[in-house]
């Protein structure tokens, strides 16, 4: 099977490609705007293309069965994501995976503004004859690791639970259990649902989850590796609210107390639901420890 990726160079979009490659089934098409060598030379056919043009997207789909979208900034990329749905039905592309990898999806209102600009992919997919599935893993357990390499091909930032510097500030009271799955192991099972049997449906909601933890579990663990109390501050949603900058300049400025909202409002708490997908996924603790666990504290 032809498997075309985008957004390869980077994030979730790298590793998925580097599973799909690591697992050897399937032809793997990487679709950037650059040369990317490394995937190159290890048997991808990386195809640079421009989102403008029709024909350049549609020839390089060609044969192509299953598209995966890993584009990072919806809001500089939404045009792109909705040419390239279009260019897939033109290319008689199978299946479709846009551009989630995140919570459930918020629709055209989603208190995360940045993810109102997946909407327009959404909407032509629904109008499409693609077979599509929005795909939801929660919040990537490798941020745990920022600064170290454990964040792998992620950027390193830090949401909620700062390990390195023994720190937490969490939405309402940290009993809300909420979905992790690490980077390595959403790139794992993506591989694998590609092996699934084209008779199997795929769910439109398709759910990669790898724990349901709550952040005062997370934060216990984290203070048992590290061998000290963590500083704790904990915010409703009515403070979360109040901390909403009007009109911002760029929709970033607001967007750690918008996914925190988000977070408060169940959109990153869900279980797996692809069970023809088996996979051992990494916990948090495990997790922690690799990473933490040997630093040395610097007091």
């Amino acid at each position: 099977m032809k498997v075309a990726i985008i957004g390869a160079s980077a994030g979730v979009g790298r590793a998925i490609a580097d599973a799909v490659l690591n697992d050897g089934t399937h032809t793997v098409v990487i679709l950037s705007r650059t040369a990317i060598p490394e995937l190159s030379e290890r048997g991808a056919i990386v195809t640079t293309v421009s989102y403008d043009s029709h024909q350049s997207l549609v020839a390089a789909l060609a044969g192509v069965h299953t598209v995966i979208s890993a584009i990072g900034d919806h809001s500089r990329s939404a045009d792109a994501q909705v040419a390239l749905v279009h260019a897939a039905v033109a290319a008689k592309v199978t299946r479709f995976i846009p551009s989630g990898w995140s919570g459930t999806d918020g629709g055209k209102d989603d208190v995360v503004e940045l993810y109102r600009y997946k909407q327009p992919a959404l909407d032509a997919l629904r109008q499409s004859n693609l077979k599509w599935s929005h795909p939801e893993n929660g919040i990537f357990l490798n941020y745990f690791a920022s600064p170290l390499k454990g964040i792998a091909t992620l950027k390193p930032l830090k949401f909620w639970i700062d390990v390195e510097n023994c720190k937490a500030t969490i939405p309402g009271d940290g009993n809300l259990k909420l979905s992790y799955t690490s980077v390595e192991d959403v790139g794992a099972f993506v591989a694998k649902a590609l092996n699934v049997p084209e008779s199997v449906e795929w769910p439109q909601s398709l759910r990669i989850v790898g724990t349901n933890i709550t952040h005062n579990e997370l934060v216990k663990i984290a203070e048992g590796v590290r061998g000290k109390r963590f500083e704790v501050v904990y915010k409703t949603a009515e403070e979360l609210t109040k901390e909403l900058v009007p009109d911002p300049p760029s929709i970033y400025v607001n967007l750690a107390t918008t996914l925190s909202l988000a977070l408060l409002d169940s959109r990153f708490s869900f279980e797996s639901n692809f069970g023809s997908v088996s996979h051992e996924f990494v916990q948090p603790a495990e997790f922690i420890q690799k990473w933490w666990g040997k630093v040395e504290e610097s007091t």
